[in-house]
C-alpha cells in the first residue's frame, strides 16, 4: 500500500490531487467548522442553564403569586366576616331604638320599659333626649356607667344630627369608648315631638373579628409547614404581621397602593445564612386600602439544581467535542460520495422517465393506428355525402339542403381535430430526430425571451434574462427552441400581473443549464409527479402536451428536465443539457 502523499485521490470536485495535499487544505476548514460549533454548542449550553434558572425562578414568583392571592382573599374574607357582623349587630340596634320610638309614640316609655328592652336587648346604655338635648331617660342597665346629652362618645355626634333635624335615623360605625376599655356600637331614631332615642351596645365582639387572626393563623401555618417558605409578612394600615426567619433590617422595596395586584418585585438575599429571593407585591383590600406582603421563598432547589446543570453542561461539552470530531469525519466521507449519490439520483430518474416515455409513446402510436383508419373513412364518406347529396341532388328543399350541410359541416370539422390529435399521439411516438450544430446559448436563450416579451407586457409580467455564463453548445436549435418555448410560455402564464419570470443560462464543467423560475401559485404536491404526463394539465385551457414534449426533446439530447414547485410561491423549471450529445458530438 502507498505512502499517503504517494497514492491519488479523488477530491470532490472531480480534480486527481494527491492525497496528502487535499488533507492539508481540508484540515483548516474542518477546524474552523469546528471551532464555530464547539462557540454554538457553548452558546446553546448557557442559553439552556440560563433560561432553566429563568424558569425555576419563575415557578417561584408564579408560587409567590398564589400565596398572595390566597392571602389577599383570607384578608378580604376576614374583613368581610367583621362588616356583616358589625351589619347585623346594626340592623338589631337600629330595630331597638325603632321599638323605643314607638313606645314613645303610645306614651309606654318609662323607666322600666326602657330597663327591660336593655337587659334583654343586651344594650350597653339607652339615653332619650328632649328636643334640647336633656335627658329625659335612660342611662346604664344594672348600674353601668354612662352619660346624659351631649358628649357621650360617640352616640354624642350622632344624637347632635338627630336634634337638629338632619337625619331621621342613624347608625355609626364600631369606635372606640370614650374611656378606652372597648368599642362601641351606636344607633339612634329622632323622636316625633323632638328630640332623640340613642341606644348603644358593646361592640367588642365585631372588633374582634375584624382584626385579621384568621390571616395571623394562616400565615403562621405557611411558614410553619412549608419548608421553601422562609418567611411572610403582611403589612397594613394599622396592622404588622410577620412570620418565619425574618431577614435583618435592610432597605425594603417599595411597593404603593397604585400598583397592579398582579405586580411582583423580586431580590436576592441570604438569611442566616441561606439564599432567599423576596417577592414583594401589593394586596388589594377594598377599593380603599392596599396592603403589602413579603414573602421569602428558599433558593435551595434552585442552587441544588444549578449545580446539576453545570455538571451536565461539562458532560455536554465533553460530548459535543468527540460528536464533533466523529461528525466531521462522517461529514468528509459524505462529500466524497454526495455527488456520485445525486448523479445516481438524477439517473434513476432520468430512466423512470425514459421508461414511461416508451410505454406511452407504444401506446400513442397503438392508439394513433387504431383511430386513423376509421377516421379515414369517415371523412370520405363526409366528402362523398356533400358530393352526392348537395352538389349534383337539387330536388331536395332549400331548408333540408342547409340542414344536411349544417350536419356534414359539423363531421367534417369534428373529424379533422380528432385526426389533429391522432397526429399529436403520432409525433408523441415517434422520437425527435435531432439537427445538433454547434449554438450560442446565450443568444438562443435571448432571441426566444425578447420574442415573449411583447405577452409578459400584455400580462403585466415583469421578463429577467442572465445568460452571461452561458457558453457554446452542440443542440438542435429549433427543438431547443421549441422546449424552452413550452416552459417559459408556461411560466408567463401561471404569472400573476406584477410578478416576475426570470430566465438564466450558465454552463458548468459537465452540463449546460438554463433555469425557468416564475412567482406564480406553485403546482400542488398531488400533482408534480403528473406534470410530464401527456394531456395532464392544471390550467383551464391548457393541452397538457407541452412538458411532455419539452422532456421528449431533452431525453433525445441526452439531458433531464427538473421541476420544483411550491404552493404559493412559484415554480423553477432547469433544464440539463450534456456537452456531448448521444453518438459523440460535443461541445
Amino acid at each position: 500500500m502507498r505512502g499517503l502523499t504517494g497514492r491519488a485521490w479523488e477530491a470532490p470536485g472531480g480534480t486527481a490531487v494527491a492525497r496528502g495535499s487535499y488533507l492539508r487544505r481540508l484540515v483548516p476548514t474542518i477546524a474552523g467548522i469546528s471551532s464555530l460549533t464547539a462557540f454554538a454548542i457553548v452558546g446553546l449550553v448557557w442559553y439552556d442553564y440560563v433560561s432553566t434558572r429563568r424558569e425555576l425562578l419563575g415557578l417561584l414568583r408564579d408560587e409567590a403569586v398564589a400565596l398572595r392571592e390566597t392571602v389577599a382573599a383570607a384578608a378580604r374574607s376576614n374583613r368581610a366576616a367583621g362588616a356583616a357582623a358589625e351589619g347585623q349587630l346594626a340592623a338589631r340596634l337600629l330595630d331597638n331604638a325603632r321599638f323605643l320610638r314607638e313606645l314613645d309614640r303610645r306614651g309606654t316609655l318609662t323607666e322600666s320599659a326602657l330597663a327591660d328592652v336593655a337587659e334583654r336587648s343586651r344594650l350597653f346604655r339607652v339615653h332619650v333626649l328632649s328636643a334640647q338635648g336633656e335627658r329625659e331617660a335612660g342611662g346604664p342597665p344594672g348600674g353601668r356607667r354612662g352619660g346624659a346629652g351631649r358628649g357621650f362618645g360617640g352616640g354624642g355626634v350622632l344624637a347632635e344630627r338627630l336634634l337638629r333635624g338632619e337625619e331621621t335615623e342613624l347608625v355609626t360605625d364600631v369606635h372606640a369608648s370614650r374611656g378606652g376599655q372597648g368599642e362601641r356600637l351606636a344607633a339612634g331614631v329622632r323622636r316625633d315631638g323632638g328630640g332623640a332615642i340613642v341606644v348603644t351596645v358593646d361592640a367588642s365582639v365585631v372588633a374582634e373579628l375584624q382584626r385579621p387572626a384568621s390571616l395571623h393563623a394562616l400565615l403562621e401555618d405557611i411558614t410553619g409547614s412549608t419548608a421553601a417558605i422562609a418567611y411572610a409578612v403582611f403589612e397594613a394600615r394599622d396592622v404588622r404581621l410577620a412570620h418565619g426567619d425574618l431577614p435583618p433590617p435592610a432597605a425594603e422595596l417599595s411597593v404603593s397602593a397604585s400598583t397592579p395586584a398582579k405586580a411582583t418585585s423580586q431580590r436576592e438575599l441570604e438569611v442566616n445564612g441561606r439564599p432567599v429571593i423576596e417577592f414583594v407585591g401589593a394586596v388589594p383590600l377594598d377599593e380603599t386600602e392596599t396592603a403589602v406582603l413579603r414573602l421569602g421563598m428558599r433558593l435551595d432547589g434552585v442552587r441544588a439544581a444549578e449545580g446539576r446543570m453545570r455538571y451536565r453542561m461539562a458532560t455536554s461539552m465533553l460530548a459535543a467535542t468527540l460528536l464533533v470530531g466523529l461528525s466531521f469525519g462522517t461529514l468528509w466521507w459524505r462529500e466524497r460520495y454526495s455527488a456520485l449519490s445525486a448523479r445516481h439520483a438524477r439517473a434513476e430518474e432520468a430512466l423512470r422517465r425514459r421508461d414511461r416515455l416508451a410505454a406511452m409513446g407504444e401506446l400513442a402510436a397503438s392508439v394513433a393506428h387504431e383511430v386513423r383508419n376509421p377516421l379515414n373513412a369517415i371523412a370520405m364518406s363526409v366528402k362523398r355525402l356533400q358530393r352526392e347529396f348537395l352538389e349534383t341532388r337539387t330536388n331536395a328543399s332549400l331548408e333540408d339542403r342547409a340542414e344536411l350541410g349544417e350536419l356534414l359541416s359539423v363531421m367534417q370539422a369534428e373529424t379533422e381535430r380528432i385526426n389533429r390529435t391522432v397526429q399529436q399521439f403520432l409525433d408523441y411516438a415517434r422520437s425527435p430526430r435531432l439537427n445538433p450544430q454547434p449554438t450560442d446559448l446565450a443568444t438562443l436563450v435571448s432571441g426566444l425571451v425578447e420574442s415573449r416579451r411583447p405577452l409578459a407586457e400584455t400580462r403585466g409580467v415583469r421578463l429577467a434574462t442572465d445568460v452571461v455564463r452561458a457558453g457554446q453548445a452542440v443542440v438542435d436549435p429549433d427543438q431547443l427552441r421549441q422546449a424552452l418555448d413550452n416552459v417559459l410560455r408556461n411560466a408567463l402564464e401561471a404569472t400573476p400581473t406584477g410578478g416576475l419570470v426570470s430566465v438564466r443560462a450558465h454552463s458548468t464543467a459537465g452540463e449546460h443549464h438554463v433555469e425557468v423560475r416564475d412567482t406564480g401559485q406553485g403546482i400542488e404536491p398531488d400533482k408534480l409527479a403528473r406534470v410530464f404526463d401527456l394531456y395532464f394539465t392544471t390550467k383551464p385551457e391548457g393541452t397538457g402536451v407541452g412538458l411532455t414534449l419539452t422532456q421528449q426533446i431533452l431525453t433525445a439530447h441526452g439531458g433531464t428536465v427538473e421541476l420544483e414547485s411550491r404552493p404559493g410561491v412559484g415554480t423553477l423549471v432547469t433544464l440539463h443539457l450534456p456537452k456531448a450529445l448521444p453518438g459523440g458530438d460535443g461541445a
